[in-house]
């Protein structure tokens, strides 16, 4: 059965051939130059497909008429054959990914080959990235019963390839970010990922989240916006800064860290008090409607009594009463709203880690970047709308054939 799927669609990329002395493409006549047979990747596996060759100059570049018209990407894949590879890439290493094709039976590609497809799609992707970025936010389905929107950004050090000496390797933070859509009892409906190598203070993955929370805002004004990330100033530069008007929410589980260190800076790291104390002002923060205000005057007390570290306890001190209006936990709380930025934390595991923070592994940026987009397009379940756009880019039907010239395909 695969063996005639092959051959339907040997014939079927040959019926995209045309044999004519010229054409006309891009406002440029080119002749006819040659005719060869060459290997192409389908679902199916590979086949060999005559086809003509045109030029327009003498030993210039030439052009397949054939490739054009079907949409083969990159001079080797059908358009099916690269999107199940950049499926499979997404997920798996290309080493891990030849030999589950192999095990399927069907396509046989090599290693080299699922290595560099994502990473030449990715390089026209990120000549002007907002085309596909408009298209997807103009496709963007908002899940009718949601109500609550909710914006997070995080980071995650990834192993790069920029050396300093040889066999050293220098690690960056690369960025995961998530839009996250809840119902009115607080149940997460969907996610969007958005994931980046590492770059200066993440300008890219902003610039994303910003304009996908603008269409978002414009076409559900009714949803709560709710924007969550641990106390990083650079991250609330821009939530507070960029999104508009919402609630800010400092990442509850960041909020506890910091209160047991202030508790081990009161009682010392190895008091039994410590764990006590944190279970019980934890909870006040949280469940408490002046929770912070209670934890920052309990804090300020202690300060002014012996205390095992001054310096890091009025650290501390700083940290909550700079997030105060951050800590609404209890109201949040009540509203069915997140105070958590679990889900990004998340992300940065199964968006990052799980595919990128395997043993040995270092990235260049453009490689390690087609693979987090592709990742986070198929984890979003925009992976179907992102591949249209994609394909588009390959397949043209602008041959202009001569007048009275009808092409036909040789016997």
């Amino acid at each position: 059965f695969i063996q005639a799927q092959r051959e339907i669609l040997t014939t079927i990329l040959e019926g995209y051939d045309i044999d004519v002395p010229s054409f006309e493409y891009q406002g440029r006549t080119y002749k006819q130059a040659t005719r060869d047979t060459q290997r192409y990747m389908t679902a199916a596996g590979e086949v060999f497909v005559e086809r003509n060759l045109y030029r327009n100059e003498r030993n210039g570049k030439t052009y397949c008429p054939m490739e054009l018209r079907s949409g083969i990407i990159e001079g080797f894949w059908t358009p099916q054959a690269a999107k199940h590879a950049i499926h499979v890439v997404s997920l798996i290493t290309p080493g891990e990914a030849t030999r589950l094709f192999e095990q399927l039976g069907s396509m046989s590609p090599s290693r080299s080959s699922l290595t560099r497809l994502p990473a030449k799609l990715n390089a026209f992707i990120e000549k002007q990235p907002h085309d596909l970025l408009n298209m997807l936010n103009g496709q963007l389905t908002i899940p009718e019963d949601a109500t609550t929107v909710a914006v997070s950004l995080d980071g995650v050090m990834l192993a790069t390839r920029d050396q300093v000496l040889p066999g050293d390797s220098r690690w960056g933070e690369a960025s995961c970010g998530t839009i996250s859509f809840s119902d009115a009892q607080g149940e997460v409906i969907s996610t969007q990922y958005v994931a980046r190598m590492p770059e200066h203070k993440k300008r890219s993955l902003k610039a994303q989240l910003a304009s996908t929370m603008s269409v978002i805002m414009q076409k559900r004004p009714d949803l709560s916006l709710v924007k969550v990330a641990d106390g990083a100033r650079d991250n609330w530069k821009f939530l507070e800064g960029q999104l508009g008007e919402g609630d800010s929410v400092l990442d509850y589980y960041h909020a506890s860290q910091h209160l047991h260190e202030a508790m081990e800076f009161i009682y010392g790291p190895s008091s039994l008090k410590v764990q006590k104390q944190h279970e019980i002002y934890r909870r006040i923060l949280r469940d408490d409607p002046a929770g912070i205000t209670k934890v920052i005057n309990h804090l300020q007390y202690k300060a002014k009594h012996k205390v095992k570290d001054a310096k890091g306890l009025s650290r501390e001190i700083t940290y909550f009463q700079n997030n105060k209006h951050r800590c609404e936990y209890a109201k949040l709380t009540a509203q069915n709203k997140p105070i958590g930025s679990g889900i990004v934390e998340s992300a940065c595991k199964t968006v990052v880690q799980i595919r990128c923070k395997r043993a040995g592994q270092r990235w260049e940026h453009d490689g390690g970047q087609a693979i987090l987009r592709f990742r986070s397009l198929l984890l979003s379940k925009q992976l179907d709308m992102a591949w249209e756009y994609i394909a588009s880019h390959y397949r043209n039907d602008e041959i202009k054939l001569p007048d009275n010239v009808v092409p036909f395909r040789r016997i």
